[in-house]
């Protein structure tokens, strides 16, 4: 591996110092979770969170929607994790090692289940 940008396409398991500003993308509070790096860049890494979840509360009109009618939408997107709250990132060369340390960590670590951003 020569640089960072050699994560693209990798699948990665993440440890973070905290979840700051992340809470609301159903990141761990520190994790370790998987997840598949889609860009690096100076700020941080970008991941793939395919079951983001958002829900409209205001109609076109701007008036509130009841609950029993609010509707869960979910999106594929990237999502951007800044450098400074990244504690450390491992990337499996083989992957098998990838999934049997996801069965050493237990099913909060498990690719996919924390957030879903691995298949």
């Amino acid at each position: 591996m020569e640089d960072a940008r050699d994560l693209v396409n990798q699948t990665v398991l993440v440890k973070l110092v905290s979840n700051e500003g992340l809470a609301f993308t159903g990141i761990p509070e520190d994790g370790p979770f998987f997840c598949k790096v889609t860009a690096v860049d100076e700020i941080g890494v970008w991941v793939e969170n395919r079951k983001f979840a958002t829900v409209e509360i205001r109609d076109g009109t701007g008036r509130y929607i009841p609950k029993r009618k609010q509707k869960l939408e979910r999106h594929e997107v990237d999502l951007l994790i800044p450098w400074r709250i990244v504690h450390t990132l491992i990337r499996f060369r083989k992957e098998d090692a990838a999934k049997a340390a996801a069965d050493v960590l237990g099913a909060d670590a498990k690719p996919g289940s924390c957030i879903g951003f691995v298949k």
